[in-house]
């Protein structure tokens, strides 16, 4: 697997945990953060800004990573693509990292699950 591939991976795993929660995908541009370059350009319109883009990022995206980790437990590819990535100097990396010492329980402030 190349870091690319990784990568989107882990990113494609985020995303999918926070609409499976939350009902609130990431944007191009939260996806964009995480690559690390503007990788995501689905041409999507976009109506209200993103709810992850508020706040702490960083921690956002590790709350959802713990939960993608769950809902990928049985995908060896997942975990070895957060293996590969996790010593990065980067927003994938560092989110990783923070992931690795939260709970599944650990909800940040601000968080919307759903639309009201």
């Amino acid at each position: 697997m190349t870091l690319e591939e990784a990568r989107q991976l882990v990113i494609d795993g985020i995303n999918f945990a926070a609409y499976h929660e939350t009902d609130f995908s990431l944007h191009d541009a939260d996806k964009n953060r995480l690559f690390g370059s503007e990788h995501y350009k689905s041409s999507r319109p976009v109506y209200e800004p993103s709810p992850w883009a508020e706040g702490d990022f960083e921690e956002k995206m590790s709350m959802l990573l713990v939960w993608a980790n769950l809902l990928n437990r049985s995908v060896p590819a997942f975990t070895e693509a957060q293996r590969l990535l996790e010593g990065e100097d980067s927003a994938v990396g560092r989110v990783i990292r923070s992931a690795k010492t939260r709970k599944a329980t650990d909800v940040v402030p601000g968080t919307k699950f759903g639309r009201i």
